[in-house]
């Protein structure tokens, strides 16, 4: 039986139409001074994103095995397009990628790069035409020791900003590939790679602005992939590389070591010291980037902007946001949830719960969403683009910006209604193997 010529057909147009919407973000080239044109080319490329996977999702149903070997193809093919045309349009959407490759020439020149900030005076004669775009250059780096290696090594491999996005691209690509483990490891079926594959902002995120964030993404994957597959000793290395990336990650330690040897957080920890032994002429001032960060920020934020909209104390809310996080948490562990259920939801929840979420947060947990066929999380990094609402009548070399309000709602509440929908029909998404005392195809489908 195959599916009808029309689903086929708009699963192909799909595909098509991202390429386009890619090609036309270049077209348009400085994304920042011509926002309005770059949301509505995201959002058209969400809309094809959308159609394209879950017109997939259908088909697949009632492909033979050498059908659905050729849509995967055609699925990695289009994924990768994306990002190659989209490593020629320059990073206009944030300038993350101009510290990493600082930090990186910081390193290459002998220096800490914990130990002061970019506009520090002795640190003047490194400075180039590309200095001038650092954000909050007053700042020290925030990174931990492994994102610092790789900006280390990608800087002596080649200083341009090109090359630190294609490091990016090489995260995304380990993200993928973790997605394409998983769904094999657990017998899920292949299609949900395009969840992944063909979201528009992990292509702009990753191929254009640079954010290194999928390596992170691709280490908690394959830690949680470790995990299913019982190597524990593996599993808690990967997690102890995802924290020595980015810091998020350590939200998953007590539930991931919750049944190990007792040995196991020690092993954390002392990998963590381990990483930071080389930067420890710093470690009197390390922490202060991170009370700025935490203290200062804030963005897009989710369920923080209803508790802050209905406390009114900006510390009352992160107290409240604290309060709440430690409740799903302490439910989660009560529940005796499995590891990667548990994981997922946890994760989901501490980013809902942060008071700054950039778009590229959001993909932090997009490759267990793709795994779960998670259309709330799907969704919601489909719309995250319109958070970039808040360039619109800002100058082109300003760092101050007024938050519009509507963004968050049109982000937030058609991806929770979403999720309560597709939790009313059917089991909580969760990127679980089907069981015996599972449905099958609440999980398969």
């Amino acid at each position: 039986m195959d599916p009808p010529p029309g689903l086929v057909a708009g699963v192909v147009i799909s595909g098509c139409g991202l390429l386009a919407c890619c090609s036309a973000l270049l077209f348009i080239g400085d994304l920042r001074a011509r926002p309005q044109a770059a949301i509505l080319t995201l959002m058209t490329a969400g809309i094809c994103y959308m159609v394209g996977s879950w017109g997939l999702a259908r088909a697949w149903r009632v492909w033979n095995a050498a059908k659905q070997r050729n849509a995967l193809r055609g699925v990695l093919l289009v994924a990768v397009a994306m990002r190659m045309i989209l490593l020629f349009l320059p990073p206009t959407l944030s300038d993350d990628v101009y510290r990493y490759r600082w930090d990186g020439k910081v390193q290459a020149s002998g220096n800490n790069p914990y130990l002061e900030p970019p506009a520090a005076s002795r640190l003047e004669p490194l400075r180039d035409a590309e200095w001038e775009r650092i954000n909050y250059p007053r700042i020290r780096s925030i990174y931990p020791p492994l994102a610092q290696a790789l900006f280390h090594i990608t800087y002596r491999l080649n200083g341009s900003v090109a090359s630190f996005r294609l490091m990016s691209v090489v995260g995304d690509f380990l993200a993928l590939a973790a997605v394409w483990l998983f769904l094999q490891a657990a017998s899920l079926p292949r299609w949900r790679l395009a969840l992944y594959a063909w979201s528009p902002l992990a292509a702009v995120e990753f191929a254009s602005s640079g954010h290194y964030d999928g390596w992170v993404a691709a280490t908690a994957t394959l830690a949680l992939l470790a995990a299913l597959r019982g190597r524990e000793l593996l599993s808690t290395g990967w997690l102890a590389a995802g924290m020595l990336l980015k810091t998020w990650p350590v939200v998953l330690i007590p539930l991931l070591l919750r049944r190990r040897p007792w040995w196991h957080g020690p092993a954390v920890i002392a990998a963590l010291v381990v990483a930071y032994l080389p930067f420890a002429d710093a470690a009197d001032v390390t922490l202060q980037p991170w009370l700025d960060y935490t203290g200062r920020w804030r963005f897009n934020d989710g369920v923080f902007y209803l508790l802050h909209a209905a406390i009114g104390s900006l510390a009352a809310a992160k107290a409240a946001a604290a309060m709440i996080g430690t409740a799903v948490f302490a439910w989660l562990w009560r529940r005796n949830a499995d590891v990667i259920s548990a994981s997922y939801w946890l994760l989901l929840a501490f980013i809902l719960l942060m008071p700054t979420i950039h778009p590229w947060y959001l993909l932090w947990a997009l490759p267990l969403a793709a795994i779960a066929a998670d259309r709330g999380w799907v969704l919601l990094c489909t719309l995250a683009p319109l958070s970039y609402w808040i360039l619109v009548g800002a100058a082109a070399d300003s760092n101050v910006w007024v938050e519009p309000v509507w963004p968050r709602f049109a982000e937030y509440v058609p991806a929770a209604a979403v999720w309560i929908w597709q939790c009313r029909t059917d089991a909580p998404p969760t990127p679980h193997p089907p069981s015996p005392d599972r449905n099958p195809g609440a999980v398969s489908r």
